[in-house]
């Protein structure tokens, strides 16, 4: 039988779960669709967090599916549908990601017994990436788990010249808020689909921001340096995108 994967999302959980794809054979990929609200609900006995809420629609599929059909593995992205035969749930890691007690990638492996070492190397691709002249450093700042002030990380890039080299993808009003509280002056790229968004920072050389559909993409293309500004709402090492074994990824 043709492997047949399902996954409810969110966006960055199922980056996460591509390399149970591509180490288990690969095949079709099915987005169950508005799931999350029922997610946030029955694993955690409360509505998702806002930025959750009601996602992961149809459109949020037509914004995934150039990026998915670009990865070798995926032979193709479709709906789920109840009449179809799933082989492999990807959904499972939930009930142990309750509490957080280890990362996306270790509980991904230890849910569908996949070799951790597996995990830890680059699994996506991107056709052609796109390198901005003079801005090798791409970075996106989310609105989500972050103090109210700046973290230091910023100061210190600053100072060291980050600022002249950079460009911001997100949202326009992720980009202004990110402007306002660091004073950083950095171009805006706006992009449509997660496979521009993927190409953008599949040209960078360097990636800064905090958890989001962009950092796992950052790390799951293998980018050489890596920044993340870790949520403040727990311990570092209780993060669900604190990944230890990438020597490339440097926390604040």
């Amino acid at each position: 039988m043709t492997n047949r994967y399902k996954h409810s999302g969110a966006t960055g959980d199922l980056i996460y779960s591509l390399p149970i794809v591509k180490h288990t054979g690969g095949g079709a990929f099915y987005l169950h669709l508005n799931q999350m609200d029922w997610i946030g609900q029955h694993y955690y006995g409360s509505p998702p967090a806002p930025f959750h809420q009601g996602r992961m629609t149809q459109d949020d599929y037509d914004y995934m599916r150039e990026f998915m059909e670009a990865q070798e593995y995926i032979t193709y992205f479709g709906i789920m549908d109840p009449v179809i035969e799933i082989t492999h749930n990807l959904d499972r890691f939930r009930p142990q990601f309750v509490g957080h007690p280890a990362n996306y990638l270790d509980l991904y492996a230890q849910v569908h017994n996949v070799s951790p070492d597996l995990m830890y190397t680059p699994w996506l691709t991107v056709p052609d990436p796109v390198v901005e002249s003079g801005r090798d450093v791409v970075i996106n700042r989310t609105l989500r788990w972050i103090g109210s002030t700046p973290a230091p990380i910023w100061d210190d890039l600053k100072a060291q010249g980050y600022e002249d080299r950079a460009l911001f993808v997100g949202l326009p009003e992720e980009y202004a808020a990110f402007t306002q509280t660091t004073g950083w002056d950095i171009p805006y790229y706006a992009t449509g689909t997660m496979l521009e968004l993927a190409q953008v920072i599949g040209g960078a050389k360097t990636f800064i921001g905090n958890q989001s559909q962009a950092y796992a993409l950052a790390v799951g293309l293998g980018i050489p340096d890596i920044r993340l500004e870790a949520r403040v709402d727990m311990p570092l090492a209780r993060n669900e995108c604190y990944f230890p074994r990438f020597p490339n990824i440097r926390y604040a």
